[in-house]
């Protein structure tokens, strides 16, 4: 974790006024990211994009949690085979989570999100089963949605004998209340959705956007560029929302974990009361000095370490709960 005599060095400038709230830590992992000035997402090309990200977007993620083993695999998708990488934890239980990463539908993969998907899967004592599907703009929406779900599909059938949760970080929160949603019409539906953090409201219309638009490493601008390479520009902003679906009765019970200095937390708490609202039953965990992308930063921030190890002890109590 990262060390009281540097955060207290470097993260100086962030503790007061509108930041007063800030975990210390977080506050010196941005400080050190103004300092070194990295390049936007959105001053690239998202195949520029990818390969920055790849090469270390997330250096605090938390060390790799040892498995009995992992499994490369596909699934058949609509656009041709789907990879999939599961990992199987020591003394594996019955219960299957299918994890969707992030990255706004434009970067990220499951190698990126490896550290997160052994984490959970240690901490849970879950198969954990990490999607790797289409991106934009070279695959725009619903591409992405539709791999999600033919994934789950796929892997629904080969978690026998316990419970199935689907779960995502960011906009892989987003695909995961897709594949419960739309698994309501037909298939086998997941016991439980999980979402961190997620995006569910197309239109960037909450408050919170403009309130943290810059300096929580996801800005404004990000998003809006995440959007333009994911959407079509005819694509019903309202109509690809979960936020704006008219009914939301019948959802799968659902976590939702929000982060109190992010842009999409106000979207992410009025989620969490529209499905309450529907009659979902809902564990709604907000972490009012985190940011967005938490779980990232679960091997050098304790308190998003912490609060990742709360959400491991829910997925845990959740599942068993059926």
């Amino acid at each position: 974790m990262l060390g009281t005599p540097l955060v207290r060095a470097v993260a100086h400038g962030r503790q007061g006024g509108v930041d007063g709230a800030l975990d210390r830590q977080v506050a010196a992992v941005l400080e050190a990211e103004r300092l070194l000035r990295l390049p936007a997402l959105d001053s690239m090309a998202p195949v520029a994009a990818r390969a920055f990200a790849a090469a270390g977007l997330s250096p605090l993620d938390a060390p790799p949690a040892a498995m009995a083993e992992v499994i490369d695999t596909t699934v058949p998708g609509p656009g041709g085979p789907i990879p999939v990488r599961i990992f199987v934890p020591p003394g594996a239980g019955r219960h299957w989570i299918v994890y969707f990463h992030g990255g706004g539908g434009v970067i990220g993969s499951i190698d990126s999100s490896e550290a997160t998907t052994r984490l959970l899967a240690a901490q849970t004592g879950c198969v954990v089963a990490s999607v790797g599907y289409r991106l934009g703009p070279e695959h725009r929406h619903p591409a992405a949605i539709d791999d999600a779900c033919a994934a789950y599909g796929a892997l629904a059938d080969r978690a026998t004998g316990g419970r199935i949760a689907v779960a995502g970080d960011s906009f892989g929160g987003y695909l995961a209340a897709q594949v419960d949603h739309r698994m309501q019409q037909g298939g086998r539906r997941p016991d439980l959705q999980v979402l961190l953090y997620p995006i569910v409201d197309m239109t960037l219309t909450s408050p919170s956007i403009e309130r943290h638009a810059s300096g929580y490493l996801l800005t404004r601008a990000i998003m809006h560029w995440f959007r333009e390479n994911y959407l079509k520009p005819t694509d019903d902003r309202r109509a690809a929302s979960p936020m704006f679906w008219a009914e939301l009765r019948g959802a799968a019970p659902c976590l939702i974990a929000t982060a109190g200095y992010d842009p999409l937390v106000d979207e992410g708490d009025r989620y969490a009361e529209l499905l309450r609202a529907a009659g979902t039953p809902v564990r709604h965990r907000r972490y009012p000095a985190l940011i967005h992308g938490f779980v990232s930063l679960a091997g050098g921030v304790t308190a998003a370490r912490a609060a990742v190890d709360e959400l491991c002890v829910d997925i845990r109590e959740l599942l068993a709960s059926g």
